[in-house]
């Protein structure tokens, strides 16, 4: 069990406790300990007992806690908190907005035990007579339960990719003269999947022979077998024979309207390979990633060794570290960028505004720049660079003076607060800081959390128009959690001449790996090398911000 799965498990625990109403010195203690597991740079489980209890905010009943699950996987004080809340009132804390305190009025002051009777308490305008909430209040939270059960069952697109890649590494060890590939929407690459969809030349009666302990068989029908893997995700695992292998994994990769579009949903010639099947209905290769595009003619033309890869990523741009909200020193960033083979990092922490996420005053940017500068003098073939992710203030100004943010090497203006508007607010707010000439990057421009909420209503072609006209890249931003830009605005970026970053967003080391789902993105919405400017040294990425 790693530091953050650790942690998931005190925060969970001071949630219940809070909705109980139990001892405030209990919840803050799970609180600190939650905070604490989260930035330790050691893994907890490779640490000994005594090591462990001497660190500040966990101590010998934290400890204990962390031991029992590291054994056993559970916790009995976070289980017997939970026999105690009925499960829909402990899924109600899933939906954004919603801390212990709200939940537990609803719960207690109207009976509500499940996100369908919060919707419904929503609809029967419940909620207006309940101390602390109002009619707008009740407006914003039926949105968010109505997108939340909307999204049931979908997970993100980094989770199931390393859940999938672990069962695929397995079965190709159990099995290393079966084929086994991903198709469907893992194959794909959509940010949201329900299921990690395999197919195989293991023959269905073959199955028994699998025996892997954490994938349970839950049902066989045909040439499909549906499992259950790590008691989380759904599995599907198609047979095909070897000499049809290519008509499967074409037919099962999808999606269905692109089968029936392109003609390919009555092949009846077999294919050992996908390649053959499209030659044999005499059509042009489509990448996987491609087939969910509306314009399919122009999907049909794009070659892979075109598209942007993570070879191709020169520096990092967009991270923190603590002088905001991060997790890492800046040398501790940097040293990880130029250990993956980068060549430079921008860092961008956040401004002054962002006083939630530890936001810089004036004094803490230059006690910033003089370490850069210092840190520039001590790494060789590597340069950080003097970056800020600038607050979009609600009136569409940057946060900074025009004067002092003009001594930062890179400006990425970003949404963070007050994300409530309609589309004129929106759309006006955004303009607003798009045509300031401080403004370089347009971070997360739609401001969306995957799963969570969607984003802020824009008028994307208007948003396009004023980057393009004013110079301004857009931000991929990474974060498995956000994938913002969405990749269907990515072609129409790219025909008005805009260019790209693709950033990871990072708060720890760890985070800077996420530039992968990025470019998974990037790639499937037809981003070319030649548009990503952190694909450039560090001189050419600068020369081209405005």
């Amino acid at each position: 069990m790693t530091n953050r799965e650790l942690a998931a498990n005190f925060r969970k625990l001071a949630d219940l406790l809070e909705l109980l109403e139990e001892n405030p010195f209990k919840i803050r203690s799970y609180r600190n300990a939650y905070t604490t597991l989260r930035r330790l740079p050691q893994e907890v489980a490779d640490m000994e007992r005594s090591e462990l209890e001497k660190i500040k905010g966990v101590g010998k009943a934290i400890s204990a806690k962390i031991g029992e699950l590291l054994s056993t996987g559970s916790m009995s004080a976070l289980e017997k908190s939970r026999r105690q809340i009925p499960p829909g009132v402990e899924e109600l804390l899933n939906i954004k907005g919603l801390g212990p305190g709200k939940v537990r009025r609803l719960w207690k002051g109207l009976e509500v035990n499940s996100p369908g009777e919060l919707l419904y308490a929503c609809e029967e305008n419940r909620l207006i007579s309940l101390k602390g909430f109002g009619e707008k209040s009740q407006s914003d939270i039926r949105s968010k339960v109505e997108y939340y059960l909307s999204q049931r069952g979908l997970f993100f697109y980094s989770e199931m990719k390393a859940a999938g890649d672990e069962l695929l590494d397995l079965l190709r060890g159990r099995f290393p003269t079966e084929k086994m590939e991903y198709t469907g929407e893992i194959r794909r690459l959509m940010p949201t999947l329900s299921s990690i969809e395999i197919i195989t030349t293991l023959k269905k009666d073959e199955v028994g022979q699998i025996d892997l302990n954490e994938l349970q068989i839950v049902r066989g029908q045909g040439q499909l077998h549906e499992f259950r893997w790590k008691d989380h995700y759904s599995v599907l695992l198609h047979h095909s024979k070897s000499e049809e292998f290519g008509n499967r994994l074409l037919e099962t990769t999808g999606p269905a309207e692109f089968l029936k579009e392109y003609g390919l949903d009555d092949s009846k010639e077999s294919a050992s390979s996908e390649e053959k099947a499209f030659r044999n209905t005499e059509k042009a290769y489509v990448l996987p990633e491609h087939r969910d595009w509306d314009l399919l003619e122009r999907a049909a033309k794009v070659e892979d060794q075109n598209l942007v890869r993570l070879e191709d990523i020169k520096g990092v741009v967009h991270a923190h570290s603590h002088y905001s909200d991060g997790m890492n020193s800046l040398s501790e960033m940097a040293q990880a960028c130029k250990n993956r083979g980068f060549e430079y990092l921008c860092i961008s922490d956040h401004s002054a505004y962002a006083s939630y996420a530890g936001g810089m005053q004036k004094d803490k940017v230059e006690q910033q720049w003089r370490e850069i500068d210092e840190i520039n003098t001590q790494l060789q073939d590597f340069r950080l660079i003097k970056g800020i992710e600038a607050d979009i203030l609600p009136d569409g100004k940057l946060d900074y003076d025009p004067e002092f943010i003009k001594g930062f090497e890179v400006v990425i203006a970003s949404v963070h607060s007050i994300l409530n508007m309609d589309e004129e607010r929106a759309v006006s707010r955004l303009i607003r800081a798009i045509e300031n000439p401080a403004t370089q990057i347009l971070g997360h421009p739609t401001g969306r959390l995957l799963l969570s909420r969607p984003g802020y209503p824009l008028n994307m072609p208007k948003i396009l128009d004023a980057c393009a006209a004013n110079g301004v890249v857009i931000e991929i931003n990474a974060n498995p959690h956000r994938l913002d830009l969405d990749w269907k605005w990515i072609l129409p970026a790219m025909d008005r001449g805009i260019r790209f970053s693709i950033n990871p967003d990072a708060h720890h080391v760890d985070g800077i790996d996420d530039i992968q789902y990025g470019l998974a993105t990037s790639r499937k919405g037809g981003m070319t090398r030649e548009v990503c400017i952190n694909a450039l040294p560090a001189d050419e990425f600068l020369g081209q911000l405005r």
